[in-house]
């Protein structure tokens, strides 16, 4: 059977951290000996405290990040048989989380700590994922087809406070917000694209106009700019995982989503859809980000308040090229103070109140996988200077969609797919990132193979690392051209993956 010492020593440290404070002068008597409800008392107690020693509480974030980094490749971990055990672990991981959530409450715009305490959040995520995905082998579940926010645990998981009365999508109420991650790489790639790498890429706003009217959500999408559309279309989207966030006060987040659905459905009636903001500005909601579309409702129904959320992304010095050709108006002397409202950032503000997540198991390790992919380019972009070369057929390809997005008698067939907006540096981005994405996935997933489980975080990071340095080693010898041995028979280089597209 699996010990528990290590998952339950780890959350020990995680209830503890919950205040900052006091880390490393109050700790039990005896670790192992502890019931759990005991800890749940002094994490209660821990989290109502004011966080005075930033430096200090993210230090021991940092420490116990990188334990939990390490969990998934531990022999007691890997080795799980043991439903139950499994079970309680996942309960478990999830409560600390709602309370480490809560205690984000004592934490001051700007504190330092809040990232490491972020990265900690993510980090039980991920450990849960490998879980549930455990489980379902175990279970040979497999073959079941999971619907978005709905089904029973531990694929839906929610919040104690809300588990008589939160069962499924059905009971969202107006004003939830739904934080969301799709398949595409383009997903991945705004999910991964700040300085806090998030597992979420999307956000929508839930609006009901009367207690009978069908739940509808307004979005929007790089595609088609922003929509109205019932909310069982979400639904229907199949998303790799959701999160349900509701504001602490009901009427506001109803106002709020009132406002930004009233502005959407006139311009979606008209023919005229609010178009996406490729800038990211929050500030300015002529266009808009799906993240706007609740910045927006919030700043109509507190006019006389900060922008949302509380705490916001900023961007590494590296990625100013590719944040340029997406839209993004960074430069060296802006960068530091540039702040955007990505997706993920609902997560830690204090304001909103975790309800329920939802996974499906089935897409957890290609999620999974996308998102590490974009965190090593996005590294490479900041750390090497790598940056997006497309060959001269994308270049071609994304010029002539675009001009034929601009033609009468082809553009209705296009205006769903490429908005009006969008120039063609960025869909030649975008092609890029996908091509590129999809050449690194590929390599990766055949080495996912030699496993009998899923690969834990290190194994698909040295096993990145790993397909980069091959790859631009055959790239270096590929420019070079083909020689010619001693026999004076000629060589062919071989062709690189993906170091074309994506080079120093």
């Amino acid at each position: 059977m699996l010990k528990r010492l290590t998952l339950n020593s780890l959350l020990l440290s995680l209830f503890i951290l919950s205040s900052c404070a006091n880390f490393g002068t109050r700790k039990p008597s005896s670790n192992d000996s502890m019931e759990f409800s005991v800890l749940v008392d002094q994490v209660r107690w821990a989290t109502s405290l004011h966080l005075e020693d930033s430096a200090t509480c993210k230090e021991n974030y940092d420490q116990l990040y990188t334990k939990l980094f390490s969990l998934a490749g531990d022999s007691n971990f890997i080795n799980l048989n043991d439903i139950n055990v499994i079970d309680e672990e996942i309960k478990e991981s999830f409560k600390a989380r709602i309370s480490l959530k809560e205690s984000f409450k004592s934490f001051k715009n700007n504190n330092e700590c809040l990232q490491s305490a972020s990265d900690v959040f993510k980090a039980l995520r991920y450990i849960e994922d490998y879980l549930i995905e455990v489980r379902m082998n175990l279970t040979q579940m497999a073959s079941s087809e999971f619907v978005n926010l709905k089904g029973e645990f531990p694929y839906l998981l929610v919040n104690p406070k809300y588990e008589q009365d939160f069962k499924s999508y059905e009971d969202l109420k107006s004003g939830d917000v739904i934080l969301s991650r799709g398949n595409a790489f383009s997903s991945a790639a705004i999910a991964r694209i700040g300085n806090n790498d998030y597992q979420f890429s999307h956000l929508s706003f839930v609006y009901q106009g009367k207690k009978d009217d069908t739940l509808m959500t307004t979005e929007a999408h790089i595609e088609i700019g922003s929509v109205v559309e019932p909310l069982i279309e979400h639904i229907n989207s199949k998303n790799a995982r959701e999160a349900v966030f509701r504001y602490e006060d009901p009427d506001v987040a109803h106002l709020a989503s009132k406002f930004i659905y009233d502005r959407v459905l006139e311009n979606q009636t008209k023919k005229k859809n609010v178009e996406y903001d490729f800038s990211m500005n929050f500030r300015d909601d002529s266009r808009l980000f799906c993240s706007e579309i609740i910045s927006s409702g919030f700043k109509k129904a507190l006019p006389n308040e900060d922008f949302f959320p509380m705490f916001k992304t900023k961007f590494s010095v590296g990625l100013i090229p590719f944040l340029n050709t997406i839209g993004v108006p960074v430069n060296r002397d802006n960068i530091k103070d540039v702040e955007v409202f990505a997706p993920g950032d609902i997560q830690f503000d204090p304001r909103f109140e975790l309800i329920a997540e939802w996974r499906n198991p089935k897409k957890m390790e290609e999620s999974r996988l996308k998102d590490f992919i974009l965190t090593k380019m996005f590294e490479r972009m900041d750390k090497e200077n790598y940056k997006i070369d497309a060959s001269l057929k994308m270049e071609a390809t994304s010029k002539s969609i675009w001009l034929l997005r601009r033609l009468p008698v082809v553009k209705r067939f296009l205006q769903k797919k490429i908005p009006i907006n969008m120039n063609a540096g960025q869909i030649e981005l975008f092609m890029a990132i996908d091509k590129v994405g999809d050449s690194i996935y590929r390599e990766l997933e055949k080495i996912s193979l030699r496993y009998d489980r899923p690969m834990t975080p290190i194994e698909i990071y040295t096993a990145l690392d790993q397909i980069f340095s091959r790859d631009y080693e055959t790239y270096k010898k590929y420019k070079k051209g083909n020689v010619s041995d001693i026999y004076g028979e000629v060589i062919v280089a071989e062709k690189p993956i993906f170091h074309q597209l994506f080079h120093p």
